[in-house]
């Protein structure tokens, strides 16, 4: 068994891949636990295209706390949150190899599957001595999730993995020791491990205010809000009806005259030309696949694209994602825009799923696409 599979971590290029026994070898230490420092911050959103992440100027807002005192997680001194003595219970069974109360701290629907579970157990419990727990220097909670970020150290390099939990209807946390689907999490995880996040940089990037003053939609990330959420995420955007782009009129031509290109392309100049208009990596992967497509899915394909229109756009920029339809009442279509070289849009992710999807494609965003005034319910009323 992989160790992502077991406990979510996105290992460097030089890390070994072993199963994380759990905090092992944990050096013993004093110190609070407790955050020096808990706030409210806003994140960009990483879009990942094909070849490369790209920092947009999406942002969500996510709790985040601080820790500096060395050790804190080993302390039975001073007031813990919930969060925070879920974290601690967890590394104390994994560091003395205690199935029980590893079963006792993981999320109840977790440990419903006692195969699944002792599958996991296991897999950290052998590792135990592999890895040295260096840090907890930060943790962040929202959507009903809290997730801590643990830095360790091998013979040979350092790595962080984050240790995920659910928040219960009581208010307790439980453990979960496998990927979570949460979108927010999905989002915070790809920041963090990024190059603009706290893994990679001391002075990590977030949001400016004039990117969350000029957001003109917001919306909750993790499903439609029914006024219980604990640390509910919402997400930032600036967008505007390619009818009426208002401030974003130069971008919203600039859009209008790149899927018309696209059209022409597919009924005169060829694919060829076509795929030019896409990244590199999807164009590629259009030709592929076009020179062994069936004539009926070629037309088809050609027919998918020239029929929509685009009727509404969000400038996340570099990122541009614009929502189109071929009628009134059909389902939108979704496509993002990225630029390419010469500042020239390019067609990204044409064939590639990732998290953004879950963002734009689906959810409550992709709910407030329909209608006669498209996205006027996620409207940012705190302007």
């Amino acid at each position: 068994m992989r160790l992502r599979q077991c406990i979510q971590i996105r290992f460097p290029a030089n890390a070994p891949r072993l199963l994380l026994g759990a905090a092992v070898f944990l050096a013993a230490g004093c110190g609070w636990a407790q955050a020096e420092d808990s706030r409210p911050v806003l994140i960009p959103m990483i879009f990942p295209a094909e070849a490369r992440d790209i920092r947009t100027s999406a942002c969500f807002q996510v709790e985040e706390s601080t820790y500096t005192q060395p050790g804190w997680w080993e302390s039975a001194a001073g007031n813990t949150s919930g969060p925070e003595l879920a974290f601690k219970a967890v590394i104390t069974a994994m560091r003395h190899k205690d199935r029980a109360a590893l079963l006792k701290a993981t999320d109840a629907d977790a440990a419903r599957d006692t195969k699944s579970f002792d599958e996991q157990a296991n897999a950290f419990f052998q590792q135990l001595g592999s890895f040295e727990l260096m840090s907890v220097p930060r943790g962040y909670e929202f959507d009903g999730k809290a997730v801590f970020f643990a830095k360790f150290r091998t013979s040979q390099s350092t790595f962080y993995a984050p240790f995920v939990f659910s928040r219960a209807g009581d208010g307790s946390f439980g453990f979960l020791p496998r990927r979570t689907r949460s979108t927010t999490y999905q989002l915070v995880e790809s920041w963090f491990q990024g190059k603009w996040g706290p893994s990679s940089s001391a002075t990590p990037a977030y949001c400016t205010a004039d990117e969350v003053k000029r957001a003109t939609h917001r919306f909750q990330l993790e499903g439609p809000p029914t006024g219980k959420e604990w640390h509910a995420s919402h997400m930032y955007l600036a967008g505007g009806s390619l009818k009426e782009p208002d401030d974003l009129a130069t971008l919203a031509t600039k859009i209008g005259a790149r899927i018309t290109e696209m059209k022409a392309a597919l009924d005169g100049a060829g694919i060829d030309a076509f795929a030019r208009l896409l990244t590199p990596e999807g164009g590629n992967r259009l030709k592929d696949w076009y020179k062994t497509a069936e004539q009926k899915d070629r037309s088809e394909y050609k027919a998918s694209v020239r029929e929509q229109e685009p009727f509404f756009l969000f400038d996340a920029s570099p990122l541009v994602v614009v929502y189109l339809r071929a009628a009134a009442g059909d389902q939108p279509q979704v496509m993002y825009l990225v630029s390419g070289e010469g500042q020239d849009l390019l067609w990204a992710n044409s064939s590639h799923l990732t998290v953004a999807d879950r963002v734009f494609k689906g959810g409550p965003l992709y709910d407030a696409a329909g209608g006669e005034k498209p996205f006027s319910g996620v409207m940012n009323k705190q302007r």
